[in-house]
């Protein structure tokens, strides 16, 4: 008798121990399928707006309307969504949305799962859009920066350097001042102090 209820006792609570790791497991995968949902739906949502063959979206409730359709297309799953979406700027190429499931776990409790995803389609894609500005003394590192192709650059303070007076900045390679105030970057450049 007594092995009896201890045998009954270790079923119950190998049972309670598989509900909670299938509730777990469950919650888990749910959140998981949720959050690719997301990420696919606003990638092509925003993919829209920059390729060619797609069909133009006009405005950002198209947009908000076309990431929802998207998003539902992937879920599969049985439960409630709902779509907050946050911002949506098709000039700009945002979509931020907070999408909520709403679903029943195994003991018929209702349990959310919130995602939140803001996406920006990249204006500057490309790896050689920027460029590096390097100022050197004496072969070291004096000061650098990046900026996009395009902008204008400005020079560092002027370096100290004791019992010599600086001149001008030079161009890696070349003789004679390099004026770089003003001037747009069209690319990665290296200037060398001159001191007298």
């Amino acid at each position: 008798m007594k092995h009896t209820i201890y045998g009954a006792a270790l079923a119950i609570i190998a049972m309670l121990a598989f509900a909670i790791l299938l509730g777990i497991s469950g919650r888990s995968v749910r959140k998981n399928e949720l959050e690719t949902a997301i990420n696919t739906a606003a990638g092509q949502s925003l993919g829209q707006l920059e390729e060619k063959g797609g069909y133009p979206v006009a405005n950002s409730r198209e947009l908000a309307a076309d990431f929802t359709q998207a998003l539902l297309l992937q879920i599969g799953s049985d439960s409630g969504i709902q779509v907050d979406i946050l911002a949506a700027d098709v000039e700009k190429g945002i979509l931020d949305v907070k999408v909520t499931e709403t679903y029943h776990n195994l003991l018929g409790k209702e349990e959310k799962i919130v995602c939140r995803r803001a996406v920006i389609m990249e204006e500057y894609a490309k790896e050689d859009c920027y460029c590096m500005i390097t100022f050197l003394v004496d072969g070291a590192v004096y000061h650098n920066y990046s900026l996009y192709i395009g902008q204008t650059a400005v020079t560092p303070k002027e370096p100290q350097k004791p019992g010599k007076v600086f001149r001008y900045w030079k161009k890696q390679g070349e003789e004679g001042a390099y004026h770089l105030e003003g001037k747009d970057v069209e690319g990665d450049l290296v200037l060398e102090a001159v001191f007298s």
